[in-house]
């Protein structure tokens, strides 16, 4: 489904990848691993359409998406969850929630797939009509993962959905991306709870300045010694 193939990176003078090399296959949930600064995000967006590409290419459902805007990315079905969430405060849940069904398709489907979201979140239900920014860290996420599925992604990135949330609600954000992937959506996850998603994931890759180190099954990489030692304290 998507292939990035030996992708350099830069900002500005800076360069942040280094032949990034990955696949995520149709119906897998996939990760990619890394300590902060290792080039996470840079990549997520790099697949977005959001930054240049100097080298490689990205492809897509068999497209070559390597130099294609971000507004036209999203039109293929890659829908990016940002870190930090990037609501509209002022706006209602529901508005946030319309906001990610504008593609057409997306929004001849907007009442079947509201009801999907309202079913797995069903506290959204009770709260679509109050400001996004009145909502707690969790609902937030729980909005701005809304507001992904309701563009009917072919793809679903998500970059850090747990961060700076609770811990009694980080294995709830968890439990709702699975269902996710178990609905048939196809995800690619940036987390630094490496046990977690590792535990969850079909497979994953392990970023480290900005070149891939590691790959292999969820399975595989918690047995692995430098990832006990590095990732997971052990």
């Amino acid at each position: 489904m998507l292939k990035v193939n030996h992708i350099d990176v830069s900002y500005k003078e800076l360069q942040v990848l280094w032949g990034v090399s990955f696949e995520v296959h149709e119906g897998e949930l996939v990760v990619l691993l890394g300590s902060n600064g290792t080039g996470k995000t840079t990549t997520l967006n790099a697949i977005s359409g959001l930054l240049p590409k100097d080298k490689g290419s990205i492809h897509f459902m068999g497209q070559d998406i390597t130099r294609i805007p971000g507004y036209k990315v999203a039109g293929y079905g890659i829908i990016h969850v940002p870190e930090g969430r990037r609501l509209f405060p002022e706006m209602t849940v529901m508005e946030n929630l319309e906001m990610g069904s504008l593609f057409p398709e997306a929004k001849g489907k907007r009442k079947e797939t509201l009801r999907r979201v309202f079913d797995l979140f069903p506290i959204l239900e009770e709260k679509k009509n109050q400001e996004a920014g009145k909502l707690s860290g969790g609902q937030q996420q729980m909005v701005a993962i809304g507001r992904g599925l309701m563009a009917l992604p072919k793809l679903l990135i998500l970059d850090e959905p747990s961060l700076g949330l609770a811990p009694v609600l980080v294995q709830q954000i968890f439990d709702f991306v699975k269902e996710i992937n178990n609905q048939g959506v196809t995800v690619l996850l940036v987390e630094q709870n490496v046990g977690q998603t590792l535990k969850l994931c079909h497979r994953a890759y392990v970023l480290e300045n900005g070149r891939i180190t590691l790959e292999g099954s969820g399975q595989q990489l918690l047995k692995n010694e430098h990832v006990k030692e590095a990732y997971l304290g052990i």
